[in-house]
């Protein structure tokens, strides 16, 4: 095992252990405990999955970077239009628009948008 899924593996156990032991020591913690084991169980989970996929292989080479580049770009070009549509829609009075709902669809349209096109790239093989 790489050290480096290792620190990372020990490094969500102990916010984690954190976590759970911190409401037993300190009053009203609740809400820092929780996240403190939901990001050492994050943490954990996405090294355990890294360690599992890619074991003593690269996680990265020039081809892999290029289509992750890519995917990216498109998910900035598709997030860059978006807003451009909730402009359009909030200014002619299609349909009024909370800070707060414009904030969460862009967050969410670019982080999937940006994942689902780098898996559609790297099933494709490479960027032309």
């Amino acid at each position: 095992m790489k050290t480096r899924y290792a620190v990372q593996i020990a490094a969500g156990a102990v916010l984690g252990a954190a976590g759970i032991l911190l409401p037993f020591l300190v009053a009203g913690t609740e809400a820092i405990s929780s996240l403190l084991v939901t990001i050492g169980l994050v943490i954990l989970a996405v090294a355990a999955v890294r360690h599992w996929r890619f074991r003593d292989e690269p996680e990265r080479d020039e081809r892999t970077q290029k289509i992750g580049a890519y995917g990216i770009s498109y998910s900035w070009l598709l997030t860059l239009v978006f807003l451009a549509l909730l402009f359009w829609v909030d200014y002619l009075g299609v349909l009024a628009l909370t800070v707060e709902t414009v904030l969460l669809a862009t967050i969410l349209l670019m982080g999937l948008s940006a994942r689902i096109f780098q898996w559609y790239l790297f099933r494709q093989g490479d960027v032309a």
